[in-house]
C-alpha cells in the first residue's frame, strides 16, 4: 500500500511522476513538506481522490494545488462548510480540492478537475512529534511505485549551521522508508517559545513481569500487508520464539489469521509453532479487507480460555465496523470470556497506531501496550511480557493547562512528549504520579515560534477533544473553541478541512475570510522559513510558490 496516491472515482490509479520533499527536524519535533506530481492516465476529464497516511499524531497545516500555473492555498474551514462550499464549486465545473481527515492518521482529498492526459500538482506539510530518542525520523517512501524523480532533503538546525541529509535519484523505486538517526539523542530534552513549552521525559517506575499461561494471537492478513507478508511472517516466528524465553514456560498458544474473515492456522503449545505452521499463513496470503472488530467478536464467540490477546496488524481497517468507538467495545467485551489485556504489534508498510491503542487501553483489567515489529525481537517480547502502569498524574508547576493529563500503559523506558501553556521565564517542572514521586526539571532550549506553535495547538486541541465537557452548553463550548484554534493556526482537527476553491470571490460568496489567517509554514535551505499572506498585496491574495 502506497503511503499516498490519487485514483479515479472508477478506482484507476493516477501515475505518481516525482516526488520532492523538504523537512526540518528539531528534537523533539519535525515537520516535512511534500511535493507530488501526478498525471492522469485516462483521455478524459475526471474527478480524483488523493490519500494520505501520516506518522502517528501529525497534524496537517498546509494542502495547496497548482490551478492555472499559480499555487491556490487551502483555507481551514468549519467541515459541514466546507462540503457545502466543495459541492457548489464542483456543480459549476470549478477547480476544487477539499481535504479531510479520517479514522487514524489517514487523510483524503477529492480533487476536481483533473484534465485528459494532465498533470496535478499538490502540497502537503505536516508536522510532527518524536516522543523517544530511540527512534528516527522517518519519511514513508517504501510502497511508492518507480518514481521519474525522487528529491529529499532534511535540515536539521545546529549551532554551527544546518546539517543536510539528501536522497536524489531517477527511476527510483523505493523499498523502504527513508530514516534518520541522529546520533545519541537525549531522552530528556524541551523547546520554549515565550509560554509554549514542550518537554520530553522519560517516567522513572518499576514494574515486574507477569505471568503467561497462554496467549491467542490475532494475525492480520489483509491486502494491506501484502508489501514483504513473507518478512511479517518471519518476524511473527522470531517473536514467538522470544516470547517463550521471556515467559519462561511453554504457553498454550492459538493463531488466528483475519481480513474479512477468520481461520485458525495454529493451536498448540508455543514449542510447536513451526516452520509448517508460518507456511499455512503464507498460503492464506495477503488478500482480504481487514475487519478487526469482526475479528474480536469472533474471539468472543470462539473463547480458548487465554487472559492474554495479541494482535499483529498494519492498523489500516477497511472492513466491518471502523470506528474508534466500535472498535473499543468489541475489545472490551472480551473481558467477559477472561481477556485481561490486549497488545498489538505493528508490522507493515503504511501503518496506523492510533486504530491499535484504542483496543490495548479498552477498559480491561490491565492495559496493554502497542509496539512496533521493527524493534528487535528480544527487547520487544520483554516489554509484551511485562507489567504496565496507567493513571499516572502529569502536572507541570505554575502552568495554566498541561498535556496529556494522565499516562496510561506506561513501561520502564517510555519516554513521553509534555506540552505546557508556562509563563514566559518559569522553568519546566514536570512532576509525575503522585505528589513527590517523581519530580524533574527538564531544561528548555529557546525554539522559533511557527514549528513549535503547530505542535503545542495540536496538543492543546486534543487536550479539548478529550475533555469536551458533559451538558450540550458545554460541548458546544469547546466545540467552538477547538475550531477557533483549528482555522486562526492552520491545523487540522475533526471539525475542520482543507477546502481549495478557485478565485477570491468563490471565497467571498461562502463567507470564509482570508484577511486574518496564520501564515504558512515551508521549508528553507536552513530551516523553517513562512509565508505571511497577511502582508501580500491585495491584488494577488494566493502566495505563488514553486517547491521545485
Amino acid at each position: 500500500v502506497s503511503p499516498f496516491s490519487l485514483t479515479s472515482s472508477e478506482g484507476i490509479g493516477l501515475e505518481l511522476l516525482s516526488l520532492r520533499s523538504r523537512a526540518v527536524v528539531a528534537d523533539p519535533l519535525a515537520f516535512t513538506e511534500l511535493h507530488m506530481v501526478f498525471q492522469n492516465p485516462q483521455d478524459r476529464q475526471i474527478e480524483g481522490r488523493f490519500e494520505i497516511n501520516l506518522p502517528p499524531g501529525a497534524a496537517i497545516s498546509r494542502f495547496a494545488m497548482k490551478i492555472g500555473g499559480d499555487w491556490q492555498e487551502a483555507e481551514v474551514v468549519e467541515l459541514q462548510a466546507a462540503r457545502r462550499a466543495y459541492e457548489d464549486a464542483l456543480h459549476r465545473r470549478q477547480d476544487p480540492a477539499l481535504l479531510e481527515k479520517n479514522a487514524g492518521n489517514r487523510f483524503s482529498a477529492r480533487v476536481f478537475p483533473i484534465p485528459a492526459r494532465a498533470v496535478k500538482e499538490i502540497i502537503v506539510s505536516y508536522s510532527e512529534a518524536l516522543p523517544s530518542n530511540s527512534e528516527p525520523y522517518r519519511l514513508l517512501l517504501r510502497g511508492l511505485p518507480k518514481l521519474r524523480d525522487l528529491d529529499v532533503d532534511v535540515v536539521v538546525p545546529r549551532a554551527g549551521g544546518p546539517e543536510h541529509l539528501s536522497l536524489r535519484e531517477q527511476d527510483f523505486m523505493p523499498q523502504k522508508d527513508l530514516e534518520l538517526a541522529m546520533g545519541r539523542r537525549s531522552a530528556e530534552v524541551g523547546l520554549r517559545f515565550e509560554r509554549l513549552a514542550v518537554a520530553r521525559v522519560a517516567p522513572d517506575i518499576k514494574l515486574p513481569a507477569e505471568p503467561i499461561s497462554g496467549i491467542t494471537l490475532l494475525f492480520d492478513t489483509s491486502a494491506s500487508r501484502a508489501i514483504d507478508f513473507k518478512g511479517q511472517v518471519a518476524r511473527l516466528g522470531k517473536i514467538l520464539e522470544e516470547l517463550r524465553a521471556a515467559v519462561g514456560n511453554d504457553f498454550d498458544l492459538r493463531v488466528l489469521c483475519f481480513d474479512q474473515t477468520v481461520e485458525q492456522v495454529f493451536a498448540g503449545k508455543a514449542s510447536s509453532f513451526s516452520a509448517d505452521a508460518q507456511q499455512a499463513i503464507l498460503k492464506r496470503n495477503a488478500l482480504g479487507a481487514s475487519d478487526l472488530t469482526g475479528a474480536l467478536k469472533y474471539l468472543g464467540s470462539h473463547p480458548a480460555r487465554h487472559e492474554r490477546v495479541i494482535v499483529v496488524s498494519d492498523g489500516i481497517l477497511t472492513a466491518g465496523q471502523l470506528e474508534r468507538d466500535q472498535l473499543k467495545a468489541a475489545a472490551a467485551e472480551l473481558k467477559h470470556i477472561g481477556v485481561r489485556r490486549i497488545d498489538a504489534i505493528v508490522d507493515g508498510g503504511v501503518q496506523d497506531e492510533i486504530s491499535l491503542e484504542q483496543l490495548t487501553v479498552a477498559g480491561l483489567e490491565r492495559d496493554g501496550i502497542v509496539v512496533r515489529a521493527s524493534l528487535p525481537a528480544p527487547l520487544l517480547a520483554s516489554r509484551i511480557v511485562r507489567a504496565t502502569r496507567s493513571g499516572m498524574k502529569v502536572k507541570v508547576a505554575g502552568a495554566a493547562w498541561v498535556w496529556p493529563e494522565t499516562l496510561d500503559a506506561v513501561q520502564p523506558g517510555d519516554q513521553v512528549l509534555v506540552f505546557a501553556d508556562l509563563p514566559p521565564g518559569a522553568p519546566m517542572k514536570v512532576e509525575l504520579g503522585e505528589p513527590g514521586e517523581d519530580l524533574r526539571e527538564v531544561g528548555l532550549t529557546d525554539a522559533e515560534r511557527p514549528l513549535l506553535e503547530r505542535a503545542w495547538v495540536k496538543a492543546n486541541i486534543d487536550r479539548l477533544s478529550a475533555n469536551p465537557g458533559t451538558t450540550p452548553e458545554q460541548k458546544s463550548e469547546v466545540r467552538k473553541q477547538i475550531l477557533d484554534l483549528s482555522v486562526r493556526y492552520r491545523v487540522l482537527s475533526d471539525y475542520t478541512a482543507l477546502l481549495v476553491l478557485e478565485t477570491e470571490y468563490d471565497y467571498q460568496r461562502f463567507g470564509i475570510d482570508r484577511n486574518a489567517l496564520a501564515e504558512i509554514l515551508t521549508v528553507g535551505p536552513a530551516g523553517i522559513t513562512t509565508i505571511d499572506r497577511r502582508r501580500m498585496p491585495d491584488k494577488n491574495p494566493q502566495p505563488i510558490v514553486d517547491a521545485r
